[in-house]
Parts: structure tokens; C-alpha cells; sequence
């Protein structure tokens, strides 16, 4: 008997949603700008803040 695995097997099927389709739980998703938005300001604040560092510990030595 073969036991089934946690594996993510990418050519099982998750729902009734033929191969060619869009599944149902991508069109029912809401609009992702804000979230492009939040990933820009991000990374900007990391940038300043290692710039920051640099300036503050190793610039000048």
C-alpha cells in the first residue's frame, strides 16, 4: 500500500479548475497595488538605513 506524502505534487489537481484556466481563488483575489506599494517603501527604508550605518560607523576611517 502506498502512502501518501506531504510533497507538493504540481500535476495533482486542487480543484475542478481545467489546467488552462485561472483558478478560482486568483480571480477572487483583491487588487495587489498596495501591496507593490508597501514592497517599494520597503526597500527604500532599508536602503537609508544601512546608508545611515555606513555613514555613522565606517565612512571616514
Amino acid at each position: 500500500m502506498e502512502e501518501k506524502t506531504n510533497i507538493y505534487d504540481p500535476e495533482e489537481p486542487r480543484d475542478d479548475t481545467p489546467r488552462k484556466e485561472v483558478p478560482r481563488p486568483a480571480q477572487e483575489e483583491v487588487n495587489d497595488k498596495p501591496a507593490g506599494k508597501t514592497i517599494a517603501w520597503t526597500i527604500v527604508a532599508a536602503v537609508a538605513v544601512l546608508a545611515l550605518v555606513y555613514f555613522l560607523f565606517f565612512y571616514g576611517k
